[in-house]
């Protein structure tokens, strides 16, 4: 597993394809074995709390960090692990005021962090967009047998209860069982997330935010007002500001000034248009801005 800054973004499209091509339907095995396949190749994206130690260590002392992984728990106690395939997936998970760090780990550094962890009821990949749920069992199971597919159908699942008939469950059972469980889990998932949308929303527009958004802007001459505001588009979160400037100003480049310097007052994503912009009319029209220019350059 790694940690910190990662040299080359973590992507998956072939785990993002499968999963959207699995949901469809749940019961066709050739799109399970895609999935899964998949699911087993991928590096994820694990937000963390990682607490070094307050002062360092000596010459040659060896100290481990503590990690704590980010959790999520539906409506029945039940705990799973978030992992993400991308950045803009993560990005969904991040809000106001929480600091999380991010580790890259794969599907067998998932497994040994579960069988370690035995209250973990699985993981949730991509958890608010097309989320798809891998159950405790069918972890324990793939990675018992080192990634090895085939003793999912092979081998009973520890989760169902035998049979009105008696005797053990059967390859089909036991599938059919793992199935339910990962619509269980998933729909116990969507269930926790709505009722999360019901606690009121924390403005990320903070004064931290907006003093340090005045004084980057304060450094450009060409910038006569700005504007801001929490907007959505296609689920994504993000803060749009406008600016009024001179013409030929770079409104790009200035974002990504603000992006760069601004970042750790917030976690979304921050995007600049011009204040002529049709996306930024209502802002303009109707609201104030947050920073304005004053006359002979003194803010």
């Amino acid at each position: 597993m790694a940690e910190g800054p990662m040299m080359k973004p973590v992507t998956n499209p072939v785990l993002v394809d499968a999963m959207a091509t699995f949901k469809v339907d749940l019961t066709n095995r050739e799109h399970e074995k895609a999935f899964l396949e998949a699911a087993i190749e991928a590096k994820y994206l694990i937000p963390a709390m990682i607490e070094r130690p307050a002062t360092p260590p000596q010459e040659g002392e060896q100290v481990q960090a503590r990690v704590a992984f980010q959790m999520m728990t539906n409506q029945k106690g039940d705990k799973f692990l978030p992992a993400f395939t991308d950045e803009i997936e993560l990005r969904k998970n991040r809000k106001p005021g929480e600091r999380f760090q991010v580790m890259v780990m794969g599907f067998m550094d998932l497994y040994r962090f579960m069988k370690a962890n035995e209250g973990i009821g699985g993981m949730v990949i991509n958890p608010f967009g097309s989320n798809l749920c891998l159950v405790r069992p069918q972890i324990m199971i793939i990675g018992d047998h080192n990634g090895e597919l085939d003793v999912l159908t092979s081998a009973p699942a520890p989760r169902p209860a035998v049979p009105m008939g008696g005797g053990a469950p059967s390859a089909e059972d036991s599938r059919a069982a793992q199935q339910a469980a990962i619509r269980q889990a998933m729909a116990d998932l969507e269930a926790a997330k709505a009722a999360e949308t019901d606690e009121p929303a924390v403005s990320a527009i903070t004064d931290d935010l907006l003093g340090a958004l005045k004084a980057q802007l304060k450094k450009i001459k060409s910038v006569k007002k700005a504007y801001i505001e929490e907007a959505s588009e296609s689920d994504e979160r993000f803060l749009l500001i406008a600016l009024e400037a001179d013409e030929n100003t770079d409104i790009a480049e200035i974002g990504n000034t603000l992006s760069s310097e601004c970042c750790d007052y917030s976690d979304l994503p921050f995007e600049c248009v011009p204040a002529t912009s049709i996306r930024a009319k209502d802002m303009v029209t109707n609201g104030k801005p947050f920073y304005e220019k004053k006359r002979f350059g003194i803010f």
